[in-house]
């Protein structure tokens, strides 16, 4: 029999999707059931054979060549872009929560499947406290990635760690909101600011646990407030786990407030003054340890010259979405 015959028995016996397959291993791809044959764009001929199992499959970014940005990163990068401009002590973090509806209570809801930044959040809060159970295991986790990347096989970078306990003292000082942060065994001084918001963007995330807010804010340093003349108005215990990799300090918080009064007391009230009641919450933040690294590359896209920019908003937004696919 000769050597054509051959062939053409063997295709004979082949079952018609299997070839079908064979010759359009991008229709296998894009159609994971082999039993329902669809066209093929690229590959017509049947006795085209398929390529070895361990062979890469190349394909295209996309028509023109480039991979698009996804929508969610270019959103943040923007946001970093116009709102980090000629900042001084700037103070960016990335918080885990929830977005509440203001009307309702709940968590908001939107017809939506992926994650998606907010316009306008006038109709909905951010609540940055998680649950007792949610902060445990988040502290299991990076508990694990410090051993993780102490062992003498790991290339990467290290995670550092480190156990704070502070106070913050509050002050209101001709009209300004001062505060005075201390070590909370040694009493040491360890900073006074004022802290003055410069823009938030929340992002909603319907297939995880808890939403995400990214704020910058200004960090300004003032002189130490003469606590016999002011009273402080408030008071906030921070026991507080930092975990340092490069750029960022994974901060995972306890936060304890006490029961303090609010506003001036009025002498001549014949009640009680008015209180807010004691509160703790446990808090998970992203915060850029090392601002002015990212500061300069935005300067460096003003200038059009090469940078890093992009790079290092789509890492912190890639660490803030994956704790967030974590959350129990």
């Amino acid at each position: 029999m000769s050597e054509q015959n051959q062939r053409k028995r063997q295709r004979a016996s082949t079952p018609e999707f299997q070839r079908r397959v064979s010759a359009a291993s991008l229709s296998a791809i894009v159609n994971p059931d082999p039993t329902v044959l669809i066209p093929s764009p690229t590959f017509h001929s049947p006795t085209v054979e398929s390529p070895p199992a361990h062979s890469p499959l190349r394909l295209e970014a996309n028509l023109f060549g480039t991979r698009p940005v996804e929508d969610i990163v270019r959103v943040v990068a923007d946001f970093m872009y116009t709102h980090m401009k000629d900042r001084t002590n700037i103070e960016i973090e990335g918080k885990l929560g929830r977005l509440v509806d203001k009307k309702s209570g709940q968590r908001l809801s939107l017809p939506v499947v992926s994650e998606t930044a907010l316009n306008d959040d006038k109709f909905t809060r951010f609540e940055s406290n998680m649950t007792v159970q949610q902060h445990a295991m988040f502290n299991k986790l990076f508990n694990q990635r410090v051993d993780e990347t102490r062992r003498p096989e790991f290339r990467g970078s290290r995670v550092e760690y480190r156990h704070t306990k502070e106070i913050d003292h509050f002050y209101r000082i001709n009209g300004t909101r001062v505060r005075v942060t201390r070590n909370k065994e040694t009493g040491e001084v360890l900073g006074v600011i004022t802290k003055i918001k410069v823009a938030d963007l929340n992002i909603y995330s319907p297939r995880t646990k808890l939403d995400i807010r990214i704020t910058i804010n200004e960090e300004q340093p003032l002189d130490m407030p003469d606590t016999e003349v002011h009273k402080h108005l408030m008071e906030r215990h921070k026991d507080r786990l930092s975990y340092k990799q490069d750029l960022w300090s994974f901060d995972l918080t306890q936060v304890i407030s006490p029961e303090h009064t609010v506003g001036p007391v009025n002498p001549y009230a014949t009640g009680p003054p008015k209180t807010t009641p004691a509160t703790t919450t446990h808090e998970l933040e992203l915060e850029v340890a090392h601002p002015e690294i990212w500061m300069a590359e935005r300067a460096k896209v003003a200038a059009n010259r090469p940078n890093n920019f992009h790079e290092i908003t789509h890492i912190f937004l890639g660490n803030l979405k994956a704790l967030a696919k974590r959350a129990i």
